[in-house]
């Protein structure tokens, strides 16, 4: 049975001229996957794992465990006798479609974090992105060969990595498929699907000599400025203030420590202009 997300979440943040919706996917079947997708190959575990496909918490070969959280999308010799005969394909694509989310214009950023292990040259992975709400996938705006090779041999990521797409502003809609195809004893490991919308104040208002670290944080975000910093705001993905900080100099820090792990957004205020950042807490 093809599982879903959570209901779509709405981000309100009126004070940083978000007007798009901020979504996330991490296959943990929380209220923060409200990212919808389905999938064209219902989610299957068979023979001892060695045919699979859906989310997965034990390891799956050199893929120890998920990036972040629990579970993650997990596949293993996703070209086998069940996945051809549910698709009545003799070589099935395994494709994640995800819910259109309209962005109204506003520049957005894609990510998604990906790990893969002993693929080969008939093995492929792809995505496309289309910038309206309908239904085809014909001439897609955007097409991204993730892994496409002609060379003999066994190729593996090694960990973890982050593909990041960014979205020009603009646009009306995002639809994003994520398409693989893998044969033989290969590993997969699919996590963190994400849709941010960027505040136009990123580029329109900057303020001068603004600039932050560590990011990655595990603590003390720091936040400097060649004026006055006259107010911090950290708000989580959801659109709650979650931290506070009214400056009196050029310099703020803000104490993360004791915020859960996750994407952050930080507008910082001085003088009039406003300037909005992606955080990552680790």
């Amino acid at each position: 049975m093809i599982k879903h997300g959570a209901l779509l979440l709405l981000l309100s943040l009126t004070s940083l001229n978000l007007i798009g919706q901020n979504v996330s996917q991490g296959f943990e079947g929380t209220i923060d996957d409200n990212w919808n997708y389905t999938t064209n190959v219902s989610y299957y575990d068979l023979n001892g794992s060695t045919d699979l496909w859906g989310p997965y918490s034990d390891p799956n070969g050199r893929i120890d465990g998920a990036y972040k959280g629990i579970s993650y999308m997990a596949g293993r010799d996703l070209d086998n006798p069940h996945s051809e005969s549910v698709s009545g394909q003799s070589s099935p694509e395994h494709i994640l479609i995800f819910e259109t989310i309209s962005v109204n214009g506003a520049p957005s950023e894609l990510s998604m974090r990906l790990n893969y292990v002993f693929f080969d040259k008939n093995d492929y992975i792809f995505y496309e992105i289309m910038y309206d709400n309908g239904t085809s996938w014909n001439s897609p705006d955007v097409h991204v060969d993730v892994f496409n090779t002609s060379q003999n041999g066994t190729f593996s990521t090694n960990d973890w990595m982050e593909l990041t797409q960014q979205i020009p502003p603009g646009k009306s809609h995002v639809r994003f498929r994520f398409v693989i195809y893998q044969n033989g004893n290969g590993y997969l490991g699919l996590d963190g699907f994400q849709l941010l919308s960027l505040p136009l104040s990123i580029k329109n208002n900057a303020i001068e000599g603004f600039s932050f670290g560590p990011n990655p944080t595990n603590n003390i975000l720091t936040l400097k400025a060649n004026s006055i910093l006259d107010k911090v705001t950290l708000y989580n993905i959801l659109g709650e203030s979650v931290l506070s900080k009214v400056g009196v100099s050029n310099i703020v820090e803000l104490k993360m420590s004791n915020l859960s792990s996750g994407i952050y957004l930080a507008k910082a205020e001085s003088q009039g202009l406003s300037q909005t950042i992606k955080v990552i807490k680790n």
